[in-house]
């Protein structure tokens, strides 16, 4: 009995993972076809240990294709207009860094951050990543973690 209990939670936190984005257009890119892609990881914290950093998600994928950065960079540019807060810089056209504070959902704060490292000035990496994050942690709090 305390297994089926275990495995019908952590269907439904996957289940609340999978649609806290919902309404964004980065939504799609958290399907789960990152997770067995060659040259990308996914990341789905929720439970205890998202609660321990003061949010309910986070959800993160890094991808090293190029044409997969690409699409990524869309996605969040395009909701990114919708932001109530945003902090973006570009670099050779491109989207370098991007931390948007979304409307929130629910009584949730939401976040997007992006970063192309392809375009770091210092030690560039073959890398794009975006996080999405969901809870009552406040702008500061998730832009100190980001930068640990």
């Amino acid at each position: 009995m305390k297994r089926i209990t275990i495995i019908i939670l952590t269907c439904l936190l996957a289940t609340m993972a999978a649609v806290a984005q919902n309404g964004l257009n980065i939504n799609r890119l958290f399907d789960g076809r990152y997770k067995k892609a060659a040259g990308a990881t996914e990341i789905i914290v929720t439970g205890s240990q998202a609660r321990e950093i003061g949010l309910t998600v986070y959800h993160s994928v890094s991808v090293t294709d190029k044409t997969q950065a690409e699409i990524i960079e869309n996605l969040v540019v395009k909701d990114g207009a919708q932001a109530v807060d945003k902090e973006v810089e570009y670099r050779n056209g491109q989207l370098y860094y991007g931390f948007y504070t979304m409307p929130r959902q629910k009584r949730a704060n939401r976040y997007i951050f992006f970063l192309n490292q392809n375009l770091a000035r210092k030690s560039p990496k073959n890398v794009v990543t975006i996080i999405y994050m969901e809870g009552n942690a406040s702008a500061d709090r998730i832009k100190k973690l980001i930068r640990k």
